[in-house]
């Protein structure tokens, strides 16, 4: 097993457990000590798991963000029932912000037919396929500032990125880590802030968020669920979130995505 699909598996095991011996853990995943130590070790690191007394826990409260490595090898399936049904809002001609998140690079792909785009993005890796494999009527252009490594983002440690302003955005497609009964949250205060700078300069904005992330908080709350308009998951609105929704007339589409 490559250590990118065998890391997808360790933390899908240790999503559902919540807390899960370290021999079991091995087990199920059928490596050897060495290499499942190696493993943890580096989601440690990135801040998702605590290890205590041979015993591997989740971090069920999330400030760090997670490697897009480890992201984008998450609910792909689901990820492509959402930006299937987001593809339907871009038009030719249209000018658009696609954020790093690993759903929205999903979407790539979906948009390569489509002329005259204008796409702004902090995500490398989108600004990498749609240059080397997209239309080429379409202009990419990407944001200053640092690049964070795990995520493969450019971010502006000022929070405001200057070249947002040049831009006149029709539509910005974004996701989140979390979503509870009112708020969308990031787990990277610099990435909230960065969304939330596109959010108010953007004419429109599209939530990309599947159910593995209803009621995750982060300390960061990037913006109530009303500032979006149109909301795409996998599933329904559960709890208090379908009736917040609902009083404040934001759309949310469900692929209905199901195993």
């Amino acid at each position: 097993m490559e250590q990118d699909s065998r890391i997808s598996r360790i933390t899908d095991i240790i999503q559902k457990k919540k807390i899960i011996n370290t021999r079991d853990l091995e087990k199920s995943i059928y490596c050897s000590t060495s290499t499942l130590r190696r493993d943890l070790v580096h989601l440690e690191k990135q801040g998702l798991i605590r290890r205590e007394h041979g015993k591997v826990i989740l971090n069920t409260f999330n400030t760090v963000e997670k490697s897009l490595s480890i992201r984008e090898h998450q609910h792909i399936d689901e990820k492509k029932s959402l930006v299937k049904i987001a593809r339907d809002f871009i038009g030719p001609g249209m000018c658009l912000y696609l954020d790093s998140s690993s759903t929205v690079l999903q979407i790539c792909p979906y948009i390569d037919n489509i002329d005259d785009l204008i796409i702004l993005t902090n995500g490398l890796k989108v600004a990498n396929r749609l240059a080397v494999n997209g239309n080429p009527t379409t202009r990419v252009f990407i944001t200053s500032g640092e690049i964070q490594r795990n995520s493969s983002s450019v971010l502006n440690s000022e929070f405001e990125n200057p070249i947002i302003k040049h831009f006149n955005i029709d539509l910005a497609i974004c996701s989140a880590s979390g979503i509870d009964d009112k708020y969308v949250y990031e787990s990277n205060m610099n990435q909230a802030f960065s969304k939330k700078n596109i959010i108010d300069n953007a004419s429109e904005t599209i939530l990309l968020i599947d159910k593995s992330k209803f009621f995750k908080k982060s300390f960061f709350k990037m913006d109530t669920i009303k500032r979006y308009k149109v909301i795409i998951s996998d599933s329904e609105p559960i709890k208090g979130m379908a009736k917040f929704v609902k009083e404040n007339d934001v759309e949310w589409i469900s692929s209905n995505y199901k195993k």
